[in-house]
């Protein structure tokens, strides 16, 4: 791969405009098809094959006139009186009449339903017809006034209410801003006349807005980064321009990739905060490379050199990358599959950008690729990569002499800080959890206050009775009370029917005795009679982990119940698909972890040569990842020290990511520091002992390797932290977590495991640290990722 990699390093040197107009015209072309065929992103989490989905699935072929209640574009308006004041005080009662005048005169495609509407006036009507309706039926009378008290719109004490619609758009993410402005304008009315008016629900989520500002402070700390590294402004703006130029790319090509598939809104906020970190970093390891060699060698071939030997490195630790973003495909989520792939393409990008346009730009500026020097008295022709007396090269001295205090000082420290892990709660966005001081949270609040915390959380239950057995024990009394009714008024009696509108009864009977289900009523049924809708509203809110303890409960009364009846039951909405959706993260993170760590532990063999280097490597990824997971749950969790405005559970699919992304730029780091060191090793043939030194080959391999990446690897690793930390500014809670732990990740393992556990270990580990049991060497496939075998053709010649 070297060899390749070294001729497409010169060609590229030399087609320098062909492979810079070839860029260009790939650009211009993925620019104007994504203009022209994407079909925009959505906020829609799905997920299939998940007890959720498959209710949703029994929803829709026994409703299929209904709406989709999870693409619902709902809108909750809630009002509270101020405090020792009633809604129904007269001048309460016209500010919220003038709140619902407001939204049916200005609102563009508002759909009103039954609790649409003055709820002063509407709660009494909607409940008295509840009750009507539900002891018509046969229901009694305590029972009915129960569900019709639990469908209504105002509080107990009065002081609470609330009105909803929905507005007719395809999706949530379709809403207008002037739907948004007219909402707030109608709000606006409300508070002006003394009440306190929130909105809350999916119509009425705060529209993703993408800050520019993250790249522009990331790329700006990257520039600063790169000048006191080169100390050349030209050299600096090298790998901004290339990663520019991938990042630009990759976002085009996600955007284009929504002409086919429903893509998720942070989608392309990731590839970009991915692709520029490592297209800088990979861009900054080639021309690092490049000033080494140049100072004795033509510059065409100097460049090809860089290209087949840190390019070499760049391609494997790309593809690790690449690996483990795949990999998320593993939870067999679709919209996390689709932003892993986002991600790698980018990425992949990344990585091709740097071995092709790096040296063809190199090609293009020549001599003045280190102009504008800011140092004084280094000349351009000497080596400034000299490890002599360089703060580097003194760390790993003091390392060399105190390997096991340093190795255990990392394990007890990131141990530490690991221990919040145990406190970690996952869950998925909603008005509960949006930032203190929005509307969205106020009115989930005002709602729990006056309503109980349950009713931010409601769950569907679909019961389809087609298969319902009028024989069934379980069932005999109220079909047989249904037959005698039915002969008594001399009607038609139908034994199915009569079986699934008493399994319809049986199952609310049985949902309600779960510990933790605060009511359960019918609220409609299917034109045949045979299919029924339950409204469960729990005690518990969304976030609450005894609310995901209850659904998991429920799910195991369905088997009895079909059991019992004949009749299938599932149980769906917003709350039970989210979580869903985190139980199967849950599941599924020990095989993801365990599959790309098994995989890289298998390629760092095949590429070091050594057993125990790849088993440290893997070891110290488990140690970082665990305290950047600690942290992240400390701060954003747990509210460490106050400096997170609203913290709460952890977005339930940021685990699964920052473990492929923190692995992935973990190797980065362990290609980039150990290969410097295996080819200080390779290219002395593992001499015991050489003249002059007091060091073994492995010591001595370890010691100038560090000596020599040091440098580099801590401008990579202080790039890619800078890069993640910008875009803790983000408005969206996903986006600020994720930026914060790839942060602290990147951070304890760049300068806590790579340049102090790993380089200690190698010290403990003696003469085994390039250890490789022969019949294992057989097996594995050789690669030549540093480079040696190029250098030493090129040291020949």
């Amino acid at each position: 791969m070297a060899d390749f990699l070294y001729r497409l390093g010169r060609w590229s040197f030399r087609a320098k405009w062909l492979v810079i107009t070839a860029w260009a015209v790939l650009l211009a072309a993925v620019g104007g098809s994504a203009l022209a065929f994407q079909q925009g992103y959505n906020d829609v989490f799905e997920i299939n094959d998940t007890p959720g989905a498959r209710a949703f699935e029994l929803y829709a072929e026994n409703f299929p006139d209904a709406d989709n209640p999870m693409t619902a574009a709902g809108v909750t308006v809630v009002f509270a009186a101020p405090e020792g004041q009633r809604l129904d005080d007269p001048q309460n009662e016209q500010a919220v009449q003038d709140v619902v005048d407001s939204l049916e005169a200005n609102v563009d495609g508002l759909v009103p339903g039954q609790r649409f509407g003055n709820p002063l006036t509407l709660s009494p009507q909607l409940e008295q017809m509840v009750v009507e309706q539900s002891t018509a039926s046969g229901l009694p009378e305590e029972l009915a006034l129960a569900d019709a008290a639990n469908l209504s719109l105002v509080s107990a004490d009065g002081r609470i209410a609330y009105t909803a619609f929905d507005l007719d758009v395809a999706l949530p993410a379709d809403v207008t801003q002037e739907q948004r402005d007219a909402i707030t304008a109608a709000m606006d009315v409300g508070r002006a006349e003394g009440l306190q008016v929130e909105a809350g629900g999916a119509g009425f989520g705060d529209p993703i807005v993408i800050e520019s500002t993250s790249e522009i402070i990331g790329i700006g700390v990257a520039a600063v980064i790169l000048v006191v590294t080169f100390g050349s402004f030209v050299a600096a703006g090298l790998p901004l321009i290339t990663a520019i130029v991938g990042v630009g790319l990759g976002s085009l090509l996600v955007t284009l990739m929504t002409a086919w598939v429903s893509l998720n809104n942070v989608t392309p906020v990731l590839a970009v905060m991915l692709g520029l970190a490592v297209g800088i970093d990979y861009a900054l390891f080639i021309l690092f490379r490049f000033r080494r060699e140049r100072h004795d060698k033509p510059l065409e071939e100097a460049a090809g050199i860089a290209t087949g030997t840190a390019g070499s490195a760049v391609v494997f630790a790309g593809l690790t990358v690449i690996i483990a973003l795949v990999a998320l495909g593993l939870a067999q989520i679709p919209f996390l599959t689709y932003m892993g792939i986002a991600a790698a393409v980018t990425v992949a990008l990344a990585v091709m950008v740097s071995l092709t346009l790096v040296p063809a730009l190199l090609g293009v500026l020549g001599e003045r690729t280190f102009a504008l020097r800011i140092r004084k008295g280094r000349t351009p022709s000497t080596d400034p990569t000299s490890p002599t007396n360089t703060m580097g090269r003194a760390w790993v001295n003091f390392v060399q002499k105190h390997p096991g205090a340093v190795l255990t000082a990392c394990v007890i420290g990131l141990g530490a800080l690991s221990l919040p892990i145990a406190q970690l709660q996952l869950s998925l966005p909603s008005d509960t959890q949006a930032d203190r001081g929005t509307t969205q949270r106020a009115s989930a609040e005002l709602l729990a206050e006056g309503f109980g915390p349950g009713i931010n959380s409601p769950f569907l239950v679909i019961v389809d009775g087609h298969e319902a057995r009028a024989d069934a024990p379980a069932l005999e009394p109220l079909v047989r009370a249904q037959r005698e009714g039915a002969e008594a008024a001399g009607q038609e009696f139908d034994p199915q029917v009569a079986a699934a509108q008493s399994t319809f009864s049986y199952v609310v009977q049985k949902f309600s005795t779960v510990q933790g289900v605060k009511h359960v009523q019918i609220v409609g049924q299917s034109e045949d009679g045979l299919a029924a809708q339950l409204l469960l509203t729990p005690e518990s809110a969304p976030e609450d982990p005894a609310t995901n303890e209850l659904i998991s409960a429920l799910r195991l009364q369905e088997p009895q119940i079909q059991e019992a009846t004949g009749a299938e039951t599932g149980i769906t909405g917003l709350v039970p698909v989210q979580q869903d959706i985190t139980n199967r993260l849950a599941e599924v993170m020990p095989q993801y972890l365990g599959i790309v760590v098994g995989l890289a532990v298998l390629l760092l063999m095949i590429v070091f040569r050594s057993f125990w280097v790849p088993i440290v490597a893997g070891a110290g990824f488990l140690l970082s990842v665990g305290a950047a997971f600690g942290v992240t749950v400390a701060f954003w969790q747990e509210g460490l020290w106050g400096l997170v405005p609203t913290p709460g559970p952890i977005i339930a699919f940021m685990p699964i990511f920052l473990i492929g992304v923190c692995f992935g730029l973990a190797m980065d780091y362990q290609v980039f520091l150990v290969s410097a060191m295996r080819e200080h090793f390779a290219s002395n043939d593992g001499d015991t002992m050489r003249p002059g030194t007091l060091l073994n080959a492995t010591e001595e391999s370890v010691v100038e390797g560090f000596a020599k990446s040091a440098r580099v690897v801590t401008a990579a690793a202080l790039i890619m932290i800078a890069v993640f930390v910008a875009f803790i500014g983000q408005p969206i809670p996903f986006i600020k977590i994720f930026g914060f732990a790839l942060g602290a990740g990147v951070l304890f393992d760049a300068f806590v495991i790579r340049m102090a556990f790993v380089p200690a270990a190698m010290f403990l580990m003696g003469h085994r640290t390039w250890h490789m049991p022969k019949w294992l060497d057989k097996i594995l496939p050789h690669l030549d990722v540093e480079g040696h075998k190029l250098q030493k053709e090129h040291s020949r010649a």
